[in-house]
């Protein structure tokens, strides 16, 4: 009997996988992980978007919403980039630090535009 979780082939009487210890009655499903470094280019882009929707005097409300949200999404993305043992590291904080940058500027700009 073949292991859903590591694929050994076990004798057909065996109850548990002998490579691993797996149940072979049930089946394994892997671990679905997220991949938080999209955090970071959504707040890059969220924070390019409302910087232009204040530069092309589009909408400052919209401008100060985007911004607000990749606020948010930067800082979040910033200290789990920082924090965490992931691949690209570098890239993710660097996108983070530049949609904080941006965000904050589409953010501001937005309020002085309403005022």
């Amino acid at each position: 009997m073949k292991c859903s979780k590591c694929g050994f082939d076990n004798p057909e009487n065996a109850i548990f996988c002998e490579k691993c210890d797996w149940k072979l009655s049930e089946t394994y499903f892997p671990e679905m992980r997220l991949n938080r470094g999209i955090f970071s280019i959504a707040a890059l882009v969220l924070g390019i978007i409302s910087v232009c929707l204040v530069v092309f005097d589009v909408s400052s409300i919209a401008a100060i919403v985007l911004g607000a949200i990749g606020l948010m999404l930067g800082g979040y993305s910033f200290n789990y980039s920082r924090l965490a043992n992931m691949p690209n590291k570098n890239a993710y904080l660097a996108c983070s630090a530049i949609g904080l940058i941006a965000s904050v500027a589409g953010f501001m700009f937005g309020f002085v535009d309403v005022i």
